[in-house]
């Protein structure tokens, strides 16, 4: 059994990861970038690139952005032992009000695991 407990989702505008780093970032293409450690023992940092205080207009980004997080959350549970579902955002404004938690969590369920 692994010692994560679950993922903290961060937008690129957070200020903690210009300090506190993160563990995996998922550009506006699609590409991740792995960090070369872990920032924590309870929990793994994504950051999706882009900012959601506002409602995004590049939605075909967007749908990318979103297919490549799902994979990469279910690779990370059965890597790490957790439930898929086990998300948290990072803080009221991170990562933003128009981040669609909705289409995450339904994407997660439909995705054959």
């Amino acid at each position: 059994m692994s010692d994560i407990l679950g993922i903290v989702l961060h937008d690129s505008d957070c200020e903690e990861i210009r300090t506190a780093g993160y563990d995996f970032y998922v550009c506006r293409d699609g590409t991740v970038i792995p960090s070369h450690q872990f920032t924590a023992d309870d929990y793994l940092h994504i950051v999706i690139e882009g900012h959601f205080g506002a409602p995004r207009t590049d939605l075909g980004v967007l749908h990318e952005q979103m297919f490549v997080l799902v994979k990469l959350i279910i690779k990370l549970a059965k890597a790490f032992d957790m439930v898929p579902h086990e998300i948290i955002s990072h803080g009221d404004e991170c990562p933003g009000p128009e981040f669609p938690w909705h289409e995450l969590t339904v994407r997660i369920d439909r995705l054959p695991h």
